[in-house]
């Protein structure tokens, strides 16, 4: 099995490396890697985020008092409290902590204790090697957070020890039900640390993974334009070179980096499961963040439940391609399909700690006002916490923590929202909670009680397909400071959203999942993207026979990043299903005046149009779509053969609802009102709906009243009869 009873002592000194010491203190002799369901309660659960810290002791009980009394069952600590914990190298003050624990007893709640390794203290960064050095060899310097390399071993020898003390005082306390490991890992761009620490240990890896240097050289084609290593003592990551970077090796440099912040999660899990076995331990990932790889990440280091913070009104400024218009519809209420992507991403992430598709998961923090990093802070529309909060709900999330309990007067996020203004009064998002405490969350809570179905459509994400399209993008300028392409003009999470948002607007059951999980039982399977098809999935694909849609660049790449023989897609199972060739690749602007044809409609597209040719050798397979671009009118712009499909350009999500419309019928997919999967049932911009257990609900993302979907044999659970209004939610129970 992965994970069994091990010595963590000899995990951990493996992470370290020889070059390192580290006594490990007396702890269980028998204890558990593998994640647990029995660690983290069931149901739907309330937490806010709260820092005695930053408030006067004499505020301390009143605010814990109130935090109860508001409904609230958890409360997250101590996450950025190092210098607090340990003021003095070896020197150790628990007073704070203990206090905390001791008023959270009292009042009934339980806490979800972070480990503060991501703000390390100044007299560690004055004394140890622990510095993060950025893409422009720019070391950056104590004063904010996150400053440290995922690769020091100065820095994975302190962080242990600080979650060591940690989990050896707190393993058995009543008053903890979790941890949080760090906070918000590779948040600010620091999972790419180009430090020599990293530098060594990316030699390690490579001689790991090729074996000989010889060999890096072959893999990585460097004979093109003789750039061959000596050895791999003279490896360098990829950047400040003067012209664009070798591929395959940028995708190691991504992939070593994405292993770095596991390695570094795991020792610590591996700590707190020694002191700590019976609670439960998360990570607060984030929004629609890529740099390091989160399936293998909840696989690896066995999490118990995945939680990441949502910050809805960010998600508008992640697509350069949104009009006006749309930006204007959702600067308030954020994009109506961006988070309950994520909800499926993380959904299927914690189910990749339990070898299944799907696994226990929430929010660690949500907004409940302002935010202080966009570029245009406004307020959320009213009703929009409460139906962030019941979205989550709704597509089976457990926990929704709010950041924060009352908003700091002071530092750097003194204009970042809380649930209190800085002077103790109420602000609108406490309203609206305890608006849904008092009104919704009772009713949810006695009618959720089945389990949620697997639902009808796969949709699959991959992180090493991010890093592909963003290493080779097909467009933008090269710029040497960013080890990267700047302007790129398509960007892997534009289709992903695409086609997501195509599903949603068709009311229909979505599990998002890696690449590596199964694809069994599930009717339709769709994959945005795919240009290095993993073995798992070619193999998954092999067996699998239902309808299935591809976007375009996939199977494009073999695994050392080169064209793949024969033009794509290469070797594998949708070579085999479907009979098409890629022979050219352009990167069009709007103005190209390029589209397709599709049931008699034109559709506009830009960015990626692909020369497909719907045969092979000697098969063919069937055009569904039609170019109208005026320099290749008529020509195929989409393949198909025995309901597996293949689309060679950028879709808008128009046309993906009409094609994915009659696919999903084709499979005979229903949607979440009853009726068979139709272009014709297309919600439209701002209507979504969700299933959990025997319970349907409809969100109005507008701020304008839609009219309610007709569910037959069921009950109305919260919400009113009659139109639904703007940011408004109904629930109905099946019978």
């Amino acid at each position: 099995m992965r994970c069994q009873s091990i010595v963590a002592a000899v995990l951990i000194q493996k992470a370290l490396g020889e070059s390192t010491s580290f006594n490990v203190l007396p702890r269980a002799q028998n204890f558990t890697l593998a994640p647990s369901t029995n660690r983290w309660p069931s149901g739907l659960h309330l937490a806010v985020d709260y820092y005695p810290s930053q408030w006067p002791e004499s505020a301390w009980e009143t605010d814990i008092s109130q935090i109860r009394d508001n409904n609230f069952s958890f409360v997250r600590v101590n996450e950025f409290d190092w210098s607090i914990l340990e003021p003095v190298e070896g020197q150790y003050n628990f007073t704070l902590l203990d206090r905390t624990l001791e008023l959270f007893s009292k009042y009934g709640l339980k806490a979800i204790i972070g480990t503060p390794t991501a703000a390390p203290p100044n007299w560690l960064t004055e004394k140890y090697d622990v510095d993060f050095v950025d893409r422009t060899n720019t070391t950056l310097i104590f004063g904010s957070r996150r400053h440290y390399s995922f690769s020091s071993f100065d820095y994975r020898n302190l962080s242990q020890k600080i979650t060591m003390k940690l989990a050896e005082r707190y393993g058995n306390h009543p008053a903890v039900i979790g941890w949080q490991l760090d906070n918000e890992f590779g948040c600010h761009d620091t999972v790419r640390s180009y430090d020599h620490n990293a530098i060594r240990r990316f030699r390690s890896w490579l001689k790991g993974k090729y074996g000989t240097i010889q060999n890096l050289n072959a893999a990585q084609g460097r004979v093109f334009w003789s750039s061959q290593y000596e050895s791999f003592e003279t490896v360098q990551p990829p950047f400040l070179e003067i012209y664009t970077n070798n591929e395959l090796h940028t995708l190691d440099w991504y992939t070593f980096s994405s292993d770095m912040v596991i390695e570094f999660a795991k020792e610590q899990t591996s700590i707190i499961r020694q002191y700590a076995p019976t609670h439960a331990i998360t990570h607060n990932f984030m929004m629609g963040f890529t740099d390091f790889d989160h399936y293998k990440f909840a696989y690896e280091v066995g999490i118990d439940l995945a939680t990441f913070d949502q910050y809805a009104l960010a998600g508008p400024s992640q697509f350069q391609w949104l009009s006006d218009q749309e930006l204007f519809d959702t600067l308030r209420t954020g994009l109506p399909d961006f988070q309950a992507l994520n909800h499926g991403l993380y959904r299927g992430i914690a189910g990749a700690a339990y070898n299944k598709t799907s696994g226990p998961w929430g929010v660690m923090e949500m907004e409940p006002g302002v935010l202080n990093w966009n570029n245009y802070r406004v307020s959320p529309w009213t009703g929009m916490v409460k139906l962030w909060t019941l979205e989550v709900f709704a597509s089976s999330g457990d926990l929704v923590n709010y950041f924060r309990w009352r908003q700091v007067p002071y530092a750097q996020e003194q204009t970042l929202s809380g649930l209190h203004l800085s002077d103790y009064t109420a602000d609108e998002g406490l309203d609206e909670v305890q608006e849904l405490v008092q009104k919704q969350l009772p009713k949810l809570r006695d009618a959720l009680t089945k389990a949620e179905p697997q639902a009808d459509v796969a949709f699959v994400f991959d992180y090493a397909s991010v890093w592909t399209w963003a290493i080779e993008p097909y467009s933008g300028n090269w710029n040497v400071k960013q080890a990267g392409y700047a302007n790129i003009v398509v960007y892997y999470w534009d289709l992903v959203y695409i086609f997501y948002s195509a599903l949603r607007r068709l009311g229909l059951s979505i599990d998002v999942i890696g690449p590596s999980q199964s694809l069994k039982n599930y009717k339709m399977v769709v994959v945005p993207s795919l240009p290095i098809i993993p073995e798992t999935f070619d193999a998954a694909l092999a067996s699998y026979s239902g309808a299935v849609v591809f976007g375009p660049h996939t199977g494009s790449k073999d695994a050392n990043f080169a064209t793949v023989t024969g033009l794509n897609p290469g070797a594998g199972a949708l070579n085999d299903r479907l009979p098409i060739r890629v022979t050219r690749v352009e990167t069009p602007p709007s103005f190209a005046g390029s589209g397709v044809v599709y049931g008699g409609t034109n559709y506009s597209i830009d960015g990626r149009e692909e020369w497909i040719e719907c045969k092979r050798a000697n098969q063919t397979s069937n055009t569904t779509v039609h170019y109208t671009s005026p320099h290749r009118p008529g020509k195929p712009a989409a393949c198909e053969k025995d309901n597996a499909h293949y689309l060679a350009f950028k879709p808008s999500v128009d046309m993906l609802v009409a094609y994915l419309g009659d696919v999903a019928s084709k499979a005979n997919i229903t949607d979440l009102t009853g009726k068979l999967a139709s272009k014709d049932n297309d919600l439209g911009s701002n209507l979504r709906l969700l299933r959990r257990g025997d319970v349907v609900w409809a969100f109005n993302y507008g701020t304008s009243p839609v009219k309610a979907p007709v569910l037959r044999d069921a009950d109305l659970l919260i919400g009113e009869d009659g139109d639904i209004p703007g940011a408004g939610v109904v629930a109905w129970k099946l019978q």
